[in-house]
């Protein structure tokens, strides 16, 4: 049975794949309403990989 430091490392690789993907939707959002929403969702994305990054078993 995986540990649970296992499924944190997943889950920030799963978080840096959404925030590039993320990162591409902004580049191509013409309103700025759009892009400021975007922005504000890769800055909590990012957040919350900060804090799973202390993450020790």
């Amino acid at each position: 049975m995986p540990k649970a430091k296992q499924y944190v490392d997943q889950g920030i690789s799963t978080v840096q794949e959404t925030v590039q993907t993320l990162q591409q939707a902004l580049s191509n959002a013409e309103k700025q309403e759009n892009k400021s929403k975007i922005q504000e969702a890769i800055n909590s994305l990012n957040s919350a990989q900060q804090q799973l990054s202390g993450y020790q078993d």
